[in-house]
């Protein structure tokens, strides 16, 4: 229902209400009847019995490593951290650089941020063992992509820089509608087979007596050098933002989920530049906020696109499609149904594809959990399991073709103390 009902009114997400006054106001103010309804109806579902127990995400019967939530110590002192990567068969190593995003292109060069000062951006030449530094940007790095013509695109201070010359000099490409937004590392610029350039605006702006509509999606045909801005999503009722943009290989389509209230699913119809600046060739999927939609993270396996919902505190689901036209759901299991799956990134390990998937929210009641799937999500193996008031689990890389590694980072959040590990195998 958004950050800040969830931790302003917590105790509903635990069977108990302390302001309902204050509660029912918080919902009608910012629009939340309808995603409230849908709530309820998931959780009478689930506390009555009716979805059917083949609807649940299963697990193997390896379970998941706990971060130890009790004392503080270091995490590299927590020997069944890396076993639990190890005793899945992967191959896990510390990396020895603190990256806080990191894109890894088709030719394995490594472009990234480091944690805490990411105003500087990295790349590496060699797979991430010496990165050299290429631009100072003035503000944070959010997010990064690098186009198949090798043009990288950084999201710093409202704005999408570009670089296409080896030296590593940068111009500004276009502003964002508010000095606050970005596009979401990982899930919301992709390009198409015809090098179209496709970027979603999410920011959280709050305009008095509503969010500000920030639902715009850009596009280019010529590497980034000029931009078309699209407002058609607000036209149709995006009262917020876009969360994902991603072209699937597998479907030959493209996906656009937008939050905050309407949450819906877009699917193009057809994938050439023409077909994709065109409105009319963009399709709701969802027409009821319960039919699912707003997706946070999507992910190619194979044959088909697996989704991640965007419920926090609420009954979250995979959803997975061959078609781009019917979906099937998979409802995520206590203690870990009421957390988002906030990011999906493939492998391509030696054995086949592998999709992780990360949900990063946890009430007193609940969990985090960093996943992984080898068979396109039909059992899950739990990897670490964690509360988010404790520790940050976060999936860093991201690449446009399935890379053979993926890295991730591990944070005590109450002693700043930070892991970053590369996991391949």
């Amino acid at each position: 229902m958004g950050r800040e009902l969830t931790k302003r009114h917590a105790s509903f997400f635990e069977n108990t209400l302390k302001k309902p006054f204050a509660f029912a106001r918080d919902v009608y103010q910012y629009g939340k009847l309808r995603e409230l309804t849908s709530f309820v109806v998931w959780e009478l579902f689930h506390k009555l019995g009716i979805f059917p127990k083949a609807d649940y995400l299963h697990f193997d019967e390896t379970k998941a490593f706990t971060l130890d939530s009790r004392t503080v110590a270091p995490l590299a002192s927590q020997p069944g951290l890396e076993q639990a990567f190890t005793a899945r068969g992967l191959t896990v190593t510390r990396s020895p650089h603190n990256w806080k995003a990191l894109f890894i292109t088709r030719a394995g060069e490594f472009v990234g941020c480091l944690y805490p000062d990411d105003h500087v951006l990295y790349k590496s030449a060699d797979g991430g063992k010496a990165p050299q530094p290429l631009y100072s940007f003035a503000a944070p790095i959010k997010s990064i992509f690098v186009s198949s013509q090798n043009t990288i695109f950084v999201s710093a201070g409202g704005a999408v820089y570009r670089s296409a010359d080896v030296r590593g000099s940068f111009s500004k490409a276009f502003d964002f509608a508010s000095p606050e937004s970005f596009f979401r590392h990982n899930n919301a610029m992709t390009e198409t087979p015809t090098q179209t350039l496709i970027v979603g605006e999410y920011g959280n702006v709050w305009d008095g007596n509503g969010w500000r509509p920030l639902a715009y999606l850009y596009f280019s045909s010529d590497n980034g050098e000029t931009w078309q801005k699209a407002d058609f999503l607000i036209k149709r009722g995006a009262n917020k933002h876009v969360h994902l943009v991603k072209y699937s290989k597998a479907l030959d389509k493209v996906f656009v989920a937008d939050g905050d209230n309407t949450k819906k699913l877009w699917v193009s119809d057809g994938s050439s530049a023409a077909d994709l600046k065109d409105p009319a060739n963009w399709k709701a999927v969802n027409r009821f906020h319960i039919q699912m939609g707003g997706y946070t993270s999507a992910a190619d396996s194979d044959d088909k696109v697996l989704f991640g919902t965007d419920y926090q505190g609420g009954t979250n689901f995979i959803v997975e499609t061959t078609d781009g036209q019917s979906f099937e759901k998979t409802v995520v299991p206590d203690p870990y149904r009421r957390s988002p799956i906030d990011n999906m990134v493939r492998r391509d390990s030696s054995k086949g594809a592998e999709i992780w998937a990360n949900l990063p929210y946890s009430t007193a009641n609940s969990k985090g959990l960093l996943m992984y799937t080898a068979d396109g999500g039909r059992s899950w193996r739990g990897l670490i399991e964690y509360s988010r008031s404790r520790h940050k689990v976060w999936l860093l890389s991201a690449s446009t073709e399935g890379a053979a590694e993926v890295y991730l980072s591990v944070e005590d959040l109450r002693n700043a103390d930070r892991v970053v590990y590369r996991i391949a195998g």
